[in-house]
């Protein structure tokens, strides 16, 4: 708005000089400005002096308002422009994806920061993570906690009864998960916390078990995907075979021979 409140101001105030000049001389050696009427001089010196003098006028108004037009569209597209970019400032969205995913990798490794951990195939090997998200990203998750939840409200309820000394517990929930491999559940895991996976031949069985198991549909129309691009590959084909034999209690597995083998 100032900008183009003084760049009116300017152009006004160049027109009223220009009309008073031209009046000076219309008034002085009764002439026409030449803007509505033909232009007569008395004297050929005089039509000499008069002309060059009109001439010299025209160019500097023509230079002069050919510069404030200029500046008035310059002024105006910056007007828009100031406002486009108000409006930004007033609506702006920040996005940093990457640095929220970095954060939940890092709390992941830290099994102080986690409140749930699994206990997970032959081994028994700790894998860890957030029951938030676990509980938001799958169902099922909700319903292992939820019903891990119930139960403990009733062991505190029937201790209180009995009025029996209640023992320390810890906050975070603890779960056993016999039937997958260790490397692969935490690489599930991994996905469902962060939304990133690296998916290949070896792991999609245990992968597309999970997520069937887990009812996570993004990460399960990614391994059907893997797997139609695999089953062009002799040597893909035949790892995967061996895998779905790994996972045979699971209808995904089955599902996944058939189609190897067709």
């Amino acid at each position: 708005m100032m900008a183009s409140f003084n760049s009116i101001t300017k152009c006004q105030t160049l027109v009223e000089e220009k009309a008073n000049l031209l009046s000076q001389d219309s008034e002085t050696e009764d002439f026409s400005s030449g803007y509505d009427s033909p232009e007569y001089f008395s004297d050929e010196d005089t039509e000499r002096k008069r002309s060059n003098r009109f001439l010299q006028t025209n160019s500097s108004d023509k230079s002069d308002f050919s510069s404030d037009k200029s500046t008035l569209v310059d002024n105006s597209s910056s007007k828009d422009e100031g406002i486009y970019k108000f409006n930004d400032i007033n609506s702006m969205k920040v996005t940093n994806v990457h640095t929220l995913i970095d954060n939940i990798r890092y709390i992941l490794s830290m099994p102080d920061l986690c409140d749930v951990v699994f206990i997970v195939g032959p081994q028994r090997v700790p894998v860890y993570g957030l029951k938030a998200i676990l509980s938001t990203r799958s169902r099922l998750f909700f319903v292992m906690f939820l019903k891990h939840s119930k139960e403990a409200m009733k062991q505190k309820k029937k201790m209180k009864k009995t009025k029996h000394t209640k023992p320390e517990q810890s906050n975070t929930l603890t779960f056993t998960i016999d039937n997958y491999d260790a490397d692969i559940f935490r690489t599930f895991l991994l996905f469902v916390h962060c939304g990133t996976v690296e998916i290949e031949p070896p792991t999609v069985t245990g992968l597309l078990c999970l997520a069937t198991e887990f009812d996570i549909p993004d990460l399960r129309s990614s391994c059907w995907e893997f797997i139609d691009r695999c089953l062009s590959v002799q040597s893909f084909s035949s790892v995967m075979m061996k895998e779905t034999l790994l996972y045979g209690h699971h209808k995904a597995a089955q599902k996944l021979r058939i189609k190897v083998k067709f």
